[in-house]
């Protein structure tokens, strides 16, 4: 990542210290953040992306060293806000020296209602700066989704997902036809991987090459985790005759599907938002899914005949914490009340969503989360309310340096 000057450099510290603060403040995914910076100002959109990624993988030391060289201990939201982002640059980035980072924020701070606090400003980030140091600098992560971690996959694996939340993912993409073009594979290693059967996977380190290549621009690579493909391929047998991808948007299990047999299935995409059924259908188009059906749904109350869909898929909304690595807020938005929450709507899905199912077809149940209670608990109880579904396989894979984690479980009706 290269700063084009101090006029892009103050643009992309002003949109991620706004990103931070309106996280803070509302109810808003740090997804939300970067999408509105593309909206409002693509230019510095993956500039800034890239400080608030780094900023939510550091976040409790970030946090606690802003407060530490605050001598009073308060600061107003707006300057905390610059702060945590300049020192995000300082030390997590190489594209930007760390005095050139204090120089930036304070300059910015000069012009804007909160002018007479620059010299305030500038004091708290060279303490702070003093304070961090070199590094290395130790791995935060948030205490209560630690300990459900350590008590549900032992110490040993857990520090291996805090370790891979930790780092910056490459970007992993898709062969879906053809040969690795020269140009991609001298930027790519193909990812072996045991849950993707026939699908091949690659990590990508030279994004801008990727990103201009022909074979993405024309469909033949598709930008997704292998994580992705483990429920996919877990209900191939059923990807038959009429096919609901029920939680659709942004379509890319959708595609999966497709290819897996070559569109040789009746498929139907829904989602309950037409704001995202728009641009699904253009990627549909964009990679040669014309035959796909999509509308607008409420999974909590299909409008489609029961009993008429040999395979309905549900990728159903989660915590997230599976792809927390891609997600970094996800760890800090984790709460039991949310947790609750969120299972109380699987539940309404799936219950929604199963009588849909034909006798002789199946549902598969998928989260990206690594949460029991959103996986095989759920499942659990689904069984014990719908006797008439057994399940026939289930995968839970957690999170490497490699891939994200997911969750998944086919259940045959009888």
């Amino acid at each position: 990542m290269k700063y084009a000057g101090k006029g892009d450099s103050e643009r992309i510290l002003a949109a991620a210290s706004r990103a931070v603060r309106e996280w803070h403040s509302n109810s808003v995914t740090l997804d939300e953040c970067i999408e509105k910076i593309r909206r409002e100002e693509p230019e510095v959109a993956r500039s800034a992306a890239s400080v608030l990624f780094e900023y939510f993988r550091r976040k409790e030391f970030l946090d606690g060293l802003v407060m530490g060289s605050v001598s009073r201990g308060t600061i107003k939201p707006e300057l905390k806000a610059v702060a945590l982002c300049a020192l995000t640059q300082a030390l997590f980035q190489t594209a930007i020296a760390g005095e050139s980072a204090v120089n930036i924020a304070v300059e910015h701070i000069k012009h804007s209602k909160h002018r007479a606090a620059s010299g305030f400003l500038n004091a708290v980030l060279r303490n702070a700066l003093r304070t961090a140091g070199k590094g290395p600098f130790p791995l935060y992560f948030p205490s209560s989704l630690k300990g459900r971690w350590e008590k549900a996959f032992g110490r040993e694996k857990t520090g291996e997902i805090i370790q891979a939340c930790s780092e910056n993912p490459s970007i992993a993409f898709r062969l879906r036809a053809g040969e690795l073009p020269a140009d991609l594979a001298e930027v790519s290693v193909q990812l072996p991987q045991d849950f993707t059967g026939g699908f091949v996977f690659f990590e990508c380190f030279v994004p801008e090459i990727l990103f201009r290549s022909e074979a993405f621009l024309n469909g033949k690579i598709y930008i997704q985790d292998p994580a992705t493909a483990m429920s996919v391929v877990l209900c191939e047998p059923f990807i038959r005759g009429k096919v609901l991808d029920a939680c659709a948007a942004p379509g890319g299990k959708s595609v999966l599907l497709y290819d897996l047999v070559n569109g040789n299935a009746d498929f139907t995409a829904a989602d309950r938002s037409i704001h995202r059924i728009e641009p699904m259908r253009e990627n549909f188009k964009r990679l040669g899914l014309d035959s796909v059906k999509t509308f607008e749904m409420d999974a909590l109350k299909p409008s489609l005949p029961q009993e008429s869909f040999d395979l309905v898929f549900i990728d159903a909304p989660c915590s997230n914490t599976g792809v927390a690595r891609r997600r970094p807020d996800v760890p800090w938005r984790f709460n039991p009340q949310r947790l609750a929450e969120i299972v109380d709507l699987q539940k309404k899905i799936l219950d929604g969503l199963a009588p849909l199912v034909r006798s002789g077809g199946a549902l598969l149940y998928s989260t990206c989360s690594i949460e029991a209670e959103e996986d095989i608990l759920q499942v659990e109880q689904f069984r014990k309310r719908h006797p008439e579904f057994r399940e026939t396989a289930c995968r839970v894979l957690l999170p490497s340096v490699h891939h994200d984690g997911a969750f998944a479980a086919l259940l045959e009706k009888h």
